[in-house]
């Protein structure tokens, strides 16, 4: 059964299949670090747990609203990806399901723009509403360009040679968002634009950066799936595919549980900004302090995920990544708890967050070389779609947690005051991302190519 295909064989699959164009093609190689580059650049800007949270507090004092345009950005793309999978698997060429989709998400950036513009946000309730929205459609859009992404990204070059690139590129892409998130800390500064045009802005620079990645997309080089491939991939349904895929491989369920309880560690992420600017009274301009900080540790966990994607594999970047995510929440736990900590000592509470949102910036620049590789390398080849739609549509529901925290904090507010709130969230959730990890170091390593 091809759901019993050893890790070995899998990637010996992987690398003999679609001989029509070389792999690590120079050309390809230079589109896949330009389109990086670029669109790691125009994230930057709006960061879910810094610039679009920010935005919402301006909107609205709804902590269920802000929840959920915190998990709208990660659970607007993961969902939809095994509707995705279904969409490109069993197709030979995958090039128009990743440019389609891709001019037509990309567009509701400036869209929104426009929109802050023209209405100045006077109705704030409807702004949030158009927000949601527009995060929504962009990232279902590029879902479906996410999967043939990958699923091109599999075939065009080999693991080694991927884990490098990738990892360079998202270092580049990460210095320049520095660069990107000084700026927003000079747009977001008293004395700059006046809201709502501030933000605009900053959505138009983001559209700008999308667009570049765009064009340089268009250059890529596809390698189809070989007819024998092909023809397997289309031998049973969809779901029978997706059944067989959970069913069979257990190490497969493993890393879906790795995932789940690590991923939880979201529904505090979400609220980190919040409950450090109001705690320290801090003004918008430590939005922009937590976006260089969100950026600058982007760049040290690209380059701690690179080094560990080439010279060990993409298990290890798993291991770092999610000891990284029970660390954050610890930490804020830490300083939730102890309030004496923010009142004799707010510049060290501040620092800590500042170190909080580094972490996060590294933890988000993990997936490429760590889950996605590694599902990407275990999967076969005629179900490589199946399994990235799979795992992403579960992290999709796994975002759906800053909702739930939201309601949780406004609940527990009503009742024991929100202090208690924060120091119940973040332990439980630094409790399933530590066994989060734990789990994780039970994946078992993966020959190489």
């Amino acid at each position: 059964m091809a759901g019993n295909t050893s890790p070995e064989a899998a990637i010996t699959l992987h690398v003999a299949a679609s001989p029509a164009v070389p792999y690590d093609k120079p050309r390809n190689i230079a589109v896949y670090s330009g389109d990086t580059i670029s669109f790691i650049a125009g994230l930057s800007f709006i960061p879910a747990s810094t610039v679009l949270v920010g935005l919402a507090s301006k909107l609205t004092d709804s902590k269920v609203l802000i929840g959920i345009v915190a998990m709208s950005w990660s659970v607007s793309w993961l969902i939809p990806q095994l509707v995705a999978a279904r969409i490109v698997h069993g197709k030979r060429r995958q090039k128009p399901y990743l440019i389609i989709p891709s001019i037509i998400g990309r567009q509701l950036m400036l869209l929104f723009a426009l929109w802050l513009v023209v209405t100045r946000a006077q109705d704030s309730l409807l702004t949030v509403w158009v927000l949601i929205g527009s995060i929504i459609l962009f990232n279902i859009c590029d879902a479906i360009a996410g999967i043939s992404w990958f699923d091109m990204l599999s075939r065009n070059l080999t693991p080694r040679r991927r884990g490098r690139t990738l990892a360079i590129a998202q270092l580049i892409g990460s210095i320049v968002g520095i660069g990107s998130g000084l700026i927003v800390e000079r747009i977001l500064a008293p004395g700059g634009l006046p809201f709502p045009l501030n933000y605009a802005l900053i959505f138009g620079c983001t559209w700008s950066c999308f667009m570049v990645s765009l064009v340089i997309c268009l250059f890529l080089q596809e390698n189809p799936l070989s007819e024998e491939t092909l023809s397997r991939s289309q031998e049973d349904s969809f779901l029978s595919h997706v059944r067989e895929a959970i069913k069979s491989d257990e190490v497969f369920r493993r890393l879906l549980l790795t995932r789940f309880l690590s991923g939880v560690e979201t529904m505090a992420a979400a609220f980190y900004v919040i409950f450090i600017t109001r705690r320290l009274m801090l003004d918008d301009r430590a939005i922009g302090v937590f976006s260089i900080a969100y950026t600058v540790g982007g760049i040290l966990g690209v380059s701690l995920f690179g080094m560990l994607a080439e010279r060990f594999g993409a298990r290890r970047v798993i291991h770092a990544a999610t000891t990284l995510q029970f660390c954050a929440p610890m930490l804020a736990f830490i300083v939730a708890v102890s309030p004496g900590l923010t009142l004799v000592a707010p510049d060290i509470a501040y620092g800590i967050f500042i170190l909080i949102l580094a972490i996060n910036g590294a933890v988000v620049r993990s997936p490429m070389l760590g889950f996605s590789g590694y599902t990407i390398d275990r999967a076969p080849e005629q179900r490589r779609a199946i399994y990235v739609g799979v795992f992403n549509t579960l992290g999709g529901i796994v975002g759906l947690a800053p909702v739930f925290g939201g309601a949780f904090l406004t609940a527990i507010a009503a009742t024991l005051g929100e202090p208690v709130g924060y120091n119940l969230m973040f332990g439980a959730v630094a409790l399933c991302a530590g066994t989060g990890m734990l789990i994780s170091f039970r994946l078992p390593r993966l020959q190489r190519a």
